[in-house]
């Protein structure tokens, strides 16, 4: 497994990033303008409730997935001819993830910051920004294996909807949790919103137990991994 080229390959794609500065721009801006949203909506009440917890990790699986659901497909024809030469697959993701997690970073800060002195979150500032980055990171492995999937950009950005609507129909948001029964509790909690959402309401208590917010949030990264891991064999098979 050639690993170094993971590094190379991130280079050049922040070089890409970069020089495609509108539409760089018009990711970024996605971000404070759900913030303002949110805040206009919940500036109604002052102070956060545990819909706007939902809210923040559905917005950063919105923000991550729209950030990577084309940056695979757009590119297939040169990924193809590199796979001829001695590309490998894995290095290739991490490279995407390497500086779309850059992106994220930036977008996180720009709604939390906005949320944040705009309303009085009831996270602190340090949690609220750690688990939507997470949230936004798992979004942005699920848009990568969108983008492998598909053959038309157009066909990846109509699919983003399609992922973010179950994150909201399986959720305590439609019906109670307890509630849920046979396959559908199944896809409850295979559900990242579910466990972002539980870690920011732990968070908001007087007196968080910390130990329960790891256990909340440790399904995040595995869920990212998987997503990459379904996108690996799907980019191995294809050919011109």
């Amino acid at each position: 497994m050639k690993w170094s080229q993971s590094g190379v390959l991130a280079d050049r794609y922040l070089e890409t990033i970069l020089a495609d500065w509108r539409g760089t721009l018009l990711l970024l801006v996605q971000a404070p303008l759900l913030a303002v949203m949110a805040a206009l909506v919940w500036g109604n009440l002052g102070s956060a409730t545990e819909s706007l917890y939902f809210v923040i990790v559905l917005s950063g699986i919105w923000l991550g997935c729209m950030d990577a659901c084309r940056e695979i497909v757009k590119e297939r024809a040169l990924f193809l001819r590199e796979r001829m030469v001695n590309l490998e697959v894995l290095p290739y993701l991490l490279s995407k993830v390497r500086v779309l997690v850059l992106l994220n970073v930036v977008q996180v800060a720009l709604y939390v910051g906005i949320v944040a002195w705009s309303l009085d979150v009831r996270v602190g500032v340090v949690g609220c920004f750690g688990v939507m980055l997470l949230s936004t990171v798992v979004g942005t492995c699920l848009g990568l294996l969108i983008s492998a999937g598909v053959r038309r950009s157009d066909y990846a950005v109509g699919l983003v909807p399609l992922v973010i609507l179950p994150q909201l129909l399986f959720s305590r948001f439609a019906i109670q949790e307890d509630d849920f029964a046979g396959l559908s509790r199944v896809i409850y909690a295979l559900m990242p919103s579910r466990w972002g959402y539980d870690a920011l309401v732990e968070l908001a208590r007087t007196e968080p137990d910390y130990v329960r917010v790891g256990l909340d949030l440790a399904p995040l990264p595995l869920f990212g991994a998987v997503f990459l891991l379904l996108a690996w064999p799907l980019l191995k098979m294809q050919r011109y």
